[in-house]
């Protein structure tokens, strides 16, 4: 059931909610990482949600994004997969 739900909200997703995201979190998105950002969340998903944590599964974003921005990504990974697991 929890699959249906997070394959109907990842399929309406967009470019908004992320942008809105990051301003909730105080994070600052330059360029096109917001575009970045929701590519990786459409094509990662299921794998983001259903293995462990781990930094290795997002470190090709490291390249693709400010340092701060992939950062503050990561934490927010990490708490998000500790929520999951708990």
């Amino acid at each position: 059931m929890n699959e249906i739900l997070l394959d109907n909200y990842i399929k309406k997703l967009t470019i908004e909610h992320i942008r809105n995201y990051a301003i909730n979190q105080n994070i600052k998105l330059i360029n096109n990482e917001d575009e970045i950002i929701l590519d990786f969340i459409k094509n990662n998903y299921k794998k983001l949600y259903t293995e462990e944590y781990s930094e290795d599964f997002i470190k090709e974003l490291k390249n693709k994004l400010c340092t701060n921005t992939y950062n503050k990504l990561n934490e927010l990974y990490k708490e998000a997969k500790e929520k999951i697991r708990n």
